[in-house]
């Protein structure tokens, strides 16, 4: 009999800030998955919380590992950090502020280690809204927490009878913006497994191998756009990215950060310049450059220059400045070694 502990297969890597109060719900989750005779390690990497995030953990989840930054680091620099203390084959990016369903893993595993699956870099999971909703009537008032989808009003409740997806994918409009793939659309619970152009970060199994050719997450992001970001050099390198809509998570979104607050516009507006800068096409790199600095104007006129939001978006602007010589030797190495030219994964780009 062989009694040689068995290597895990793959690691659940978690970044929290300031997130205590949601890590107990997180990983209750985490340690409901069975992957059968493999074995798995969970990280908690830990951006300097002042919430006695690390002292939580040692107490209530000491089988945890926990790794800790001096400096609140972002996603992309906590991502970064975590992963390159991974030695499995596989590492699964988990939000703090997400719970997954049981079989979330094994799906996740199953879809990448499938016949045919060789070059898949990524699989990205289901993420849904975490309440459970219940469609009101056509006409009837929306009230404060009700959210308005294309297809009706919807209500968080308890004895709700509809999930609502919040990402299976991200995806890149044609003039250059993120988005969710599915956003706000109902789980109907029937849509297949397919290609898509960039995985979402709540919830995502990424193979260590693909990592190794391209890199991971870029740090200087800090939080936004960084999934979309390795997507995009993993679809140029030749790798692929696959939905698994049975590898479910329920996420409470914007937890962890206010898409209301400078903080979101900052990084959101600056990241996806930056993003486009490194990764797209010349032509659409170039007219989202170009269009930024017209829009800020604009906004300097009608709303005038001291106007919040007017200062966060000259912040962005200057920091994609700083940031734009890095950016273009990024752009310059990767279309050397581009095994997929640039204009051809423009084709995955969306209507707007």
């Amino acid at each position: 009999m062989n009694d040689t502990p068995r290597r895990p297969v793959l690691t659940v890597v978690i970044v929290s800030w300031n997130g205590r109060h949601l890590l107990d719900d997180c990983l209750a989750g985490v340690a409901r998955q069975d992957l059968g005779r493999h074995r798995f390690d969970v990280v908690v990497l830990d951006n300097a919380s002042t919430d006695g995030t690390v002292e939580h953990l040692a107490r209530h989840h000491p089988d945890v590992r926990v790794l800790t930054a001096p400096y609140n680091t972002g996603f992309a620099g906590g991502a970064h950090r975590a992963l390159a203390e991974a030695s499995t084959p596989y590492a699964v990016l988990l939000n703090n502020d997400a719970v997954p369903e049981p079989g979330f893993l094994s799906a996740l595993l199953r879809a990448i280690e499938a016949p045919g699956a060789e070059r898949v870099a990524a699989v990205t999971g289901k993420v849904l809204l975490r309440p459970r909703f219940r469609r009101l009537p056509p006409g009837a008032p929306a009230a404060e927490g009700d959210v308005v989808a294309p297809t009706g009003t919807y209500r968080p409740t308890p004895d709700g009878d509809v999930d609502l997806i919040n990402s299976t994918g991200n995806e890149v409009t044609r003039s250059g913006y993120g988005r969710d793939r599915g956003w706000l659309q109902p789980d109907e619970g029937r849509e297949p497994p397919a290609e898509v152009f960039a995985f979402c970060g709540a919830a995502v199994l990424l193979r260590a191998a693909a990592l190794a050719e391209v890199g991971d997450f870029e740090p200087r992001l800090f939080l936004y756009y960084e999934d979309t970001d390795l997507s995009w050099r993993l679809r140029t390198a030749g790798w692929t990215i696959r939905y698994e809509p049975t590898a479910v998570v329920r996420h409470e979104h914007a937890a962890s950060s206010d898409v209301r607050s400078a903080l979101f516009r900052f990084h959101d507006d600056r990241n996806r310049l930056l993003v486009l800068t490194r990764n797209a096409p010349g032509r659409l790199a170039v007219r989202a450059a170009l269009r930024y600095p017209v829009t800020v104007l604009h906004l300097t006129l009608r709303q005038g220059p001291a106007a919040a939001m007017t200062v966060t978006r000259l912040r962005a602007l200057g920091s994609y400045l700083r940031l734009l010589p890095s950016a273009v030797r990024v752009r310059r190495a990767a279309g050397r070694s581009a095994l997929v030219p640039r204009a051809q994964t423009a084709t995955h780009l969306v209507a707007d």
